[in-house]
């Protein structure tokens, strides 16, 4: 008994069919009602190519064969389906023209369709409709030799031992790259890229390199990269005295990160870049929707024009050292310490308090410039002020005490100057 069942599943086979895609159905709304599924995303209706009179085929549902995956399909498109349970699956659309953008039959002919809901005046030549979104330029995304990263180290190795890469294409020039270089992988997310490999300055991209600096991964001269804040000088210009790295007193941004000069003393070459026009990030939720940033050496931020800090909340700037400035770090001007200011003018008006000139022995008080003694008390203006120094709360601020501004206490004890 159990041989016949073995049998019986090892020769049962599944036959696929070639079709032409007649139209798509992407939701519920598109589908009608008595052919609706729990979800009619990409089921299509597919015309069989396969019969000895293709123009009388009645189009076929059909849905996806993958669970997962479903590639970008339109009317048109060449698809291989199959019936497998009472169902009709499909795969494809078929690489016809190795092109991400363009799948359609070669042998497409519009008397194979002369009978079809569709009106022919909405069709063009190759089976897609009229205002179907081509692009023009459009290619697959290859695999370039890169001879500073492919190679480790034998070249005469190189055609018998290259590989390519997997890749997700769209139609209209967004792909996702996983490959590598020699063993070293690499991640490519891009969008809106018409050429053939991704581009820094086109789009948008997002990598994660384990090898090589940026310009190496992306066939660049070995200083012809840039960030946006660090421009590249012109001939007889100087350099911009806010890029990036000015007073950070080293070279906090590595533009060669990754070098392969580098190999001998580095083993960690792994980094992540984010290029496009313009980038948001958003924490949204009321309760855990914290932005954290955490680096084991530098954090820097630079911007061409305007850097603008908003929130409701308070602001904690905790540091050893802050500079104001980049000369500020020659230590010329430092802060004043506001509590620190008033202790210091009570000091000096108490002194001018107790100030008397001696005239033939004898302690007169001084006087103004109408020959008026200075007297300290409270309704005096100087004894006023003094009295107004007296009453300074530093935790609350007013006169020369800012409310909202704070610094702390100098203490170097622990010897942690930056």
């Amino acid at each position: 008994m159990s041989n016949r069942i073995f049998d019986t599943l090892t020769t049962r086979t599944v036959e696929f069919n070639l079709g032409i895609v007649h139209r798509i159905y992407l939701n519920n709304k598109d589908i009608p009602k008595q052919n609706a599924e729990t979800n009619s995303y990409q089921i299509i209706d597919v015309k069989p190519l396969n019969g000895t009179l293709p123009t009388i085929q009645k189009p076929i549902k059909a849905r996806p064969l993958l669970r997962g995956i479903s590639d970008s399909i339109t009317k048109g498109d060449l698809v291989l389906f199959a019936y497998i349970s009472k169902k009709v699956y499909y795969m494809g659309p078929l690489n016809t023209y190795n092109n991400p953008n363009i799948s359609h039959a070669p042998f497409y002919n519009k008397k194979l369709f002369t009978r079809s809901d569709i009106d022919p005046s909405l069709v063009g030549s190759t089976g897609y409709g009229v205002d179907y979104p081509s692009l023009t330029g459009n290619s697959k995304i290859e695999k370039k030799k890169n001879s500073t990263l492919d190679i480790q180290p034998r070249e005469a190795f190189y055609d018998s031992s290259k590989l390519s890469d997997l890749t997700f294409e769209g139609r209209h020039g967004n792909s996702i790259r996983l490959g590598s270089r020699a063993i070293f992988p690499h991640l490519n997310i891009s969008n809106n890229n018409m050429k053939s490999e991704e581009v820094l300055n086109d789009g948008s991209i997002i990598s994660m390199l384990s090898n090589g600096s940026i310009a190496q991964n992306y066939g660049l001269l070995p200083n012809s990269f840039r960030l946006s804040v660090d421009p590249i000088p012109k001939e007889g210009e100087e350099v911009s005295l806010y890029r990036l790295n000015k007073g950070s007193g080293e070279e906090s941004f590595n533009y060669a990160f990754g070098h392969e000069g580098d190999t001998d003393t580095k083993t960690d070459f792994d980094q992540i870049i984010i290029f496009s026009d313009r980038i948001t990030f958003d924490a949204r939720s009321p309760l855990g929707g914290n932005f954290t940033v955490s680096a084991n050496n530098n954090i820097n931020f630079g911007a061409r024009n305007n850097f603008t800090l908003n929130n409701s909340g308070y602001s904690v700037i905790n540091s050893n050292n802050i500079y104001l400035g980049v000369q500020s770090k020659e230590k010329t001007e430092p802060i004043v310490l506001g509590n620190e200011l008033r202790l210091i003018l009570i000091r000096i008006m108490e002194i001018l308090n107790k100030a008397r000139a001696n005239v033939q022995g004898v302690a007169l008080p001084l006087v103004d410039g109408n020959l008026k003694p200075l007297n300290f008390s409270s309704i005096d203006e100087i004894g006023t002020i003094l009295q107004e120094l007296k009453d300074l709360d530093p935790q609350n601020g007013s006169l020369f005490l800012s409310k909202h501004h704070y610094i702390e206490q100098n203490d170097r004890s622990q010897n942690n100057e930056g």
